[in-house]
């Protein structure tokens, strides 16, 4: 089931699934995806008896992509508006990539509402060097056009083995991410500049488990290794053989990882 529910001033696109009556999960996204590519774990969860909320974020997706300058903090303040507008006091949370840095920065603004964290595939703090890095590939991309751009990030985020083995998805991706609004993507890579949610981390008092993609080039499994040093009782689970996309390379990997720290979440919850 698809809405399209107004909050925090925008449009949001969000597939709902599961029993009403369900524990409630909120899954975000990572950068130029939407709800989609949580198929499978919507798939996984709903037939365990949990309430998915699975939203597109601002800027893509079917959801609103307004001009002005996209943030962090406005992504999770669009996150917990929605859950505002859906009724929902109480929710896990389990974010990829770009969301997984959402889900951090919701911690710090709405700790008490979370019931348990699972954050992957991410670092939590920007560089002067890494936004340098990032206004290049920018730059390039204007000058490569959607296309060519798209072909780049896929070389990027999926691991050779997995493009070899499964061509039809890396096709479907770089024509999906060609025709998105390119804009409203750059407004979304920009939405890391500045951030640090370390600290944020540090003083988190809730149940959460990091996942990391063993050969993924954007977050080592030695920067996951220190997010989870700074959470009490957190752990870390390394998904073996995949590249960034470790939710859809490795679908059981990762389905694994996520139903054993959401189930064992209900249970503390009850």
């Amino acid at each position: 089931m698809a809405e399209t529910i107004i909050a925090n001033g925008i449009a949001q696109h969000v597939a709902i699934e599961g029993p009403a009556a369900g524990p409630v999960v909120l899954l975000l996204h990572g950068l130029g995806w939407d709800h989609t590519l949580w198929a499978g774990q919507i798939e996984t969860l709903s037939a365990r008896g949990w309430r998915v909320i699975a939203p597109d974020l601002r800027g893509m997706g079917a959801s609103d992509k307004p001009e002005s300058r996209y943030s962090i903090d406005l992504y999770a303040e669009d996150m917990l508006a929605l859950m505002d507008a859906l009724g929902v006091q109480r929710f896990a949370l389990a974010g990829f990539s770009l969301g997984g840095i959402i889900a951090a920065a919701m911690i710090g603004k709405a700790a008490a509402r979370i019931d348990a964290a699972l954050i992957a595939c991410c670092g939590v703090h920007s560089t002067a060097e890494g936004e340098a890095g990032t206004e290049a590939m920018l730059a390039r991309a204007e000058s490569l056009g959607p296309l060519a751009f798209a072909r780049e990030q896929a070389a990027a985020i999926w691991h050779p083995d997995f493009a070899a083995a499964h061509p039809e998805v890396v096709e479907r991706f770089i024509a999906w991410r060609a025709a998105m609004d390119q804009a409203a993507l750059t407004r979304a890579f920009r939405s890391t500049y500045g951030i640090d949610y370390r600290a944020t981390l540090d003083a988190a008092r809730l149940p959460v488990r990091f996942v990391v993609a063993d050969r993924d080039p954007f977050a080592s499994v030695a920067t996951m290794e220190d997010l989870t040093r700074r959470v009490p009782g957190a752990d870390l689970v390394v998904i073996e053989r995949s590249g960034h996309m470790a939710p859809i390379e490795q679908r059981a990997a990762f389905d694994a990882a996520l139903v054993d720290f959401l189930d064992l979440a209900a249970v503390r919850r009850d």
